[in-house]
C-alpha cells in the first residue's frame, strides 16, 4: 500500500485481490506499508471485506509489514475478527522468511494499492 489509503481505493482493488485469493490454498497474506502515509477511517470498513475474503479461502496468517501504529492495530483487529493469525516485521525480507518463503528476493506485489499518478 503506497500514500493515503481511502475505502474508494480499497473498494476498487477488492475483486482484483478476492479473485487471486481463490486461486489459493491455505494462503498467507503479507500486507507491506511501508510507504503509506494515512488511512480514512472508511478504509477499515473496506479492508474487513478483505480480510473475510481471505480467512473464507482458507487463510491462517497475515503477516503486517508497517512503520504506522494505528495500521498495525487495525490489521490486528481485522485479524482479531476472522480469527487469522497475524504477526508483524520490520522488512519486507523478514516477512518473506516468516512466510516460509526463505530467501526469496523480496519485490512488490503485483496487487499492489497505489494511488494514481497525477498527471
Amino acid at each position: 500500500m503506497r500514500g493515503h489509503m481511502t475505502r474508494a481505493l480499497a473498494e476498487q482493488q477488492f475483486e482484483q485481490f478476492r479473485s487471486a485469493v481463490l486461486g489459493l490454498d491455505n494462503p498467507n497474506w503479507i500486507i507491506e506499508q511501508l510507504e503509506l502515509t494515512g488511512f480514512d477511517p472508511g478504509a477499515v470498513s473496506a479492508g474487513a471485506r478483505w480480510f473475510s475474503s481471505f480467512k473464507d479461502r482458507g487463510g491462517q496468517k497475515v503477516i503486517f509489514v508497517s512503520p504506522i501504529a494505528a495500521a498495525r492495530m487495525v490489521a490486528a483487529s481485522l485479524a482479531f475478527a476472522v480469527h487469522a493469525k497475524i504477526s508483524s516485521c520490520d522488512s519486507l525480507k523478514e516477512a518473506y522468511e516468516e512466510a516460509g518463503l526463505g530467501a526469496v528476493e523480496p519485490r512488490p506485489s503485483l496487487l499492489a494499492l497505489r494511488l494514481p499518478q497525477e498527471p
